[in-house]
């Protein structure tokens, strides 16, 4: 069982530089400053991560560059306490808002910036529908209808951010051409090298969660690649939401884990904490980003857990989506 969460002064906020305040100013009219909020409280999990090593996870963050650098300078100032520190990136770094691009230039070099010894990034729902659509071995009767979900969803933004021309063919095939062709080969690279999930001891990272209904191994063996129009969310682990997010596991979690995800904003309720998470062998560090103008990243220790949240501007109107 896990314990109550142990009382101490609730935030500290400061302001922070981030990659675009030393240069030509935020990206799209973004404000600054930012402000860390530092949730002092010490969570204590369930579960532990492997001994010697701290993890960094960063939850969702939807183009907001200004969000992750703020996150990986305060991974950076904060001093090491284990031999290696590793940085997770949750998924979902890219569309809906102002700089995906920006934004994955930061994971490319987020080892380097948060002083960590590896980086390690998981796919998202939203970067699946991205390689699905633009890599050229997707045959064509799978990558049009994945480009149509992922315009739908916040891709159209991040397609305009390096599509070259003035006006967006109207005609799919045609996008899709060139979107391809066009596409920064250091982005597509990253797509390629995105993991589905990743474990440390009894800590699982995973974008969506799992569903309790199956046996996790066989679960978290779903492709990534599945074609979106035979794609069953509840059935794989980066579009899970309800079976998760409603699920009440005992003492053995989710098949022994402790699972760390995204992907469903503060649970999509207001009365959502992280300590009832916590009880139900979960943490959730999708703040919102895009609407609400926050992101989250938890520093785990062993079985302890802080979690440091990144307030700016909230910014665009939600998009309907997934």
């Amino acid at each position: 069982m896990c314990s109550a969460p142990t009382p101490r002064p609730s935030f500290a906020t400061r302001n922070v530089r981030c990659w675009w305040c030393e240069t030509s100013g935020p990206p799209n009219g973004w404000e600054r400053p930012l402000s860390i909020a530092v949730d002092r409280r010490a969570f204590v999990l369930p579960r532990a991560g492997a001994e010697g090593v701290e993890i960094f996870a960063i939850g969702d963050i939807h183009g907001r560059s200004d969000l992750l650098s703020a996150l990986l300078e305060e991974a950076a100032r904060t001093p090491r306490q284990a031999k290696r520190r590793i940085i997770v990136l949750l998924g979902d770094l890219i569309d809906r808002g102002p700089d995906s691009l920006g934004t994955i230039d930061l994971a490319i070099a987020a080892a380097r910036l948060a002083r960590a010894d590896e980086a390690i990034a998981l796919m998202g729902n939203h970067e699946i529908l991205m390689r699905l659509a633009l890599d050229p071995a997707t045959p064509l009767d799978e990558a049009i209808p994945a480009l149509e979900v992922w315009m739908l969803n916040g891709g159209a933004l991040t397609i305009a951010e390096f599509l070259r021309g003035d006006v967006a063919p109207a005609d799919l095939v045609e996008l899709l051409r060139r979107a391809r062709e066009q596409l920064p080969e250091r982005i597509g690279a990253w797509l390629r090298g995105l993991r589905p999930h990743w474990r440390s001891r009894d800590l699982l990272f995973v974008h969506a969660g799992v569903n309790p209904a199956f046996e996790l191994e066989a679960f978290l063996a779903a492709p990534w690649d599945t074609p979106v129009e035979s794609l069953e969310g509840s059935r794989h682990w980066a579009w899970v939401r309800w079976p998760f997010i409603d699920a009440a596991p005992g003492p053995e979690g989710f098949g022994g884990v402790f699972v760390i995800h995204g992907h469903t904003p503060g649970d999509l309720s207001p009365e959502a904490t992280h300590e009832d998470q916590i009880r139900r062998f979960r943490l959730n560090l999708d703040a919102g980003s895009v609407q609400s103008g926050a992101a989250e990243m938890a520093i785990l220790r062993g079985d302890r857990a802080e979690v440091v949240r990144a307030q700016g501007q909230a910014g665009h109107r939600s998009l309907h989506g997934r």
